[in-house]
């Protein structure tokens, strides 16, 4: 070992005012590429969401995809309390339905609705 203890870091925790500047000139650094390549993105051609193919086929499988729980929902309670009528299986076969139709009216919805713009953080600003 050597007697320089002078690259050794502080036990504290605490940085130096040398290195707590370079570290802030890095961080600027990062930011100011960060938002170069944010406004390329922004400027270049943008892709305008999935393609009707792929909304249409995740409409159905969510559309299928509620029907057929509901379905084996009812029919695994018919059987576990042994009832002697589809009852169970007609209710959460229509719960199915309705859940999977909602599901598809908030899928459309939200490939409608356009996302929110960002804001930059107050806080931000002041560091």
């Amino acid at each position: 070992m050597s007697g320089d203890d002078s690259k050794r870091p502080d036990p504290h925790g605490e940085i130096s005012p040398e290195d707590r500047e370079a570290l802030r000139r890095r961080s600027q650094d990062i930011g100011q590429r960060l938002e170069t390549v944010t406004r390329q993105r922004d400027q270049g051609t943008r892709p305008q969401g999935p393609s009707p193919a792929s909304r249409g086929l995740r409409a159905s499988a969510e559309l299928i995809g509620g029907i057929v729980a509901g379905g084996l929902i009812g029919w695994y309670l018919d059987k576990w309390l042994g009832l002697q009528k589809p009852i169970m299986f007609v209710l959460f076969f229509l719960l199915g339905a309705a859940a999977g139709i909602l599901n598809v009216i908030r899928s459309a919805m939200r490939d409608k609705t356009p996302p929110a713009p960002s804001v930059r953080d107050v806080d931000d600003e002041d560091r």
